[in-house]
């Protein structure tokens, strides 16, 4: 899709605000943009201001609740910033025959406020019974693929607030975020992780040969479906899991199954719920 070297430029300052490093809070100037966004719809000034640590603040959680309640508006200032490209392109090459009206202007000279308020420092906002909640944007950090990621810090993390730990899009608590990140993850925290994406996450991260040095798993049987592993632990009885890609994401799973697996197809059949291995046939075959 083609579009101007001002949408361009647009986009690339909507990606700085996301990316920076770091920012200073500048609460008169937000305060005073996003009080603007009012005139130009000719709406009342709410009379008081309250700012808060973050989304989770109890007096923004509960008036953002309120709000919704209500029917009234609440978000991210950056919630509709993909409308905005949108429109700021139209208006860069309009349809002659249907060129940009007052409502159009209007909604530019809004979202610029927005912009502007956010590089402010300002993240989120919703209004309650004439008080307007405010509460800073947080510092985010992602990959390649625009997925909340971070080896080094959180993820996602107010200034004096709530931190949330993410390996390429998965949250993962900190303990466990703190394990991969010094690479001292053991056996049991691998096979003993409930949930299989961050269990898959500590397999990539800790990589295929120290994977093999720590479990020392041994192959039951194998197959072009994947490969049945058993895993002896000191106080349980042996892990039995089947090592799986799935082809539609490109990832690779390990997911335990019952200690009576003794085929990858048996084992994948009890992975999709069939009891009766027969009945499972791979579509590939069907």
């Amino acid at each position: 899709m083609k579009y101007s070297q001002k949408t361009a430029d647009l986009i690339e300052r909507m990606c700085r605000n996301v990316e920076r490093e770091d920012f200073d809070l500048n609460k008169e100037k937000a305060e005073e943009l996003i009080l603007k966004t009012y005139d130009i719809f000719q709406l009342k000034r709410p009379k008081k201001i309250v700012w808060c640590v973050d989304i989770f603040d109890k007096k923004f959680a509960g008036s953002a609740g309120s709000a919704r309640s209500a029917g009234s508006m609440g978000s991210a200032l950056d919630y509709d910033f993909d409308w905005y490209i949108f429109e700021f392109e139209y208006y860069q090459n309009p349809n002659k025959n249907k060129l940009p009206n007052e409502n159009d202007i209007k909604y530019l000279e809004y979202c610029e406020l927005l912009m502007q308020a956010k590089e402010a420092g300002l993240g989120y906002r919703v209004e309650w019974e004439d008080t307007l909640y405010l509460v800073p944007t947080p510092l985010v950090r992602i990959d390649k693929h625009n997925r909340f990621h971070s080896l080094a810090e959180p993820a996602i993390r107010w200034k004096n607030g709530e931190e949330f730990y993410c390996i390429a899009g998965v949250e993962i608590e900190k303990e466990k975020w703190n394990k991969i990140q010094q690479k001292t993850l053991s056996k049991e925290d691998i096979l003993h992780e409930p949930n299989a994406e961050v269990r898959r996450i500590m397999m990539e991260q800790l990589g295929n040969q120290r994977f093999v040095e720590i479990c020392h798993p041994t192959t039951i049987h194998e197959d072009e479906y994947g490969k049945l592993l058993k895993i002896e632990l000191k106080s349980d009885e042996p892990w039995i899991g089947i090592r799986v890609q799935d082809a539609s994401v490109d990832k690779k799973y390990i997911l335990r199954v019952p200690p009576a697996m003794k085929t990858c197809h048996e084992a994948i059949a009890w992975t999709f719920g069939f009891n009766d291995s027969k009945n499972y046939i791979p579509i590939e075959q069907a």
